[in-house]
């Protein structure tokens, strides 16, 4: 396995997901997941296979408020398990289209499972996506008094 040439697939297959927010087209970013994948969204909703995912996002990219809107982020890490299965974090935001860009508040992060089916191509199989919040006061005095 040569991982340079597989890590730039598996970036191309989730930049092509990024662009379905743009383009709304939900149903062809389906294809580069698989029929039966688990996607968890940022308030823990658990989407079932890829109906459940294009129905999903179509419902909430459809409203005026989020036309025009971009998903905007990077991979910050990828993982090899084996020749076939990869476990990728990124992080991204919606940037809605007044915005210059999107802001902190809602930056999230996602770990992601690759699994590359039997045509070798990229699918992602499960999708678990959390927001990023700053910790909270008591949080930071525990850690404090703990340190």
């Amino acid at each position: 396995m040569n991982k340079v040439i597989e890590m730039k697939a598996i970036r191309q297959v989730n930049d092509e997901i990024y662009r379905s927010f743009e383009t709304l087209d939900f149903r062809g970013a389906a294809t580069h997941l698989t029929e039966d994948c688990d996607y968890i969204t940022f308030n823990g909703m658990h989407l079932k296979g890829r109906e459940a995912y294009i129905t999903s996002h179509e419902q909430l990219m459809n409203n005026f408020m989020f036309r025009g809107a971009k998903l905007e982020g990077e991979i910050d890490q990828m993982r090899f398990l084996n020749d076939r299965t990869a476990v990728v974090i990124a992080r991204g935001a919606i940037r809605f289209r007044w915005q210059k860009k999107a802001p902190q508040s809602r930056q999230s992060i996602n770990t992601t499972l690759w699994i590359k089916n039997n045509e070798d191509q990229w699918q992602m199989a499960a999708f678990h996506n959390c927001r990023v919040k700053k910790p909270g006061w008591l949080k930071t005095v525990m850690t404090r008094i703990l340190n």
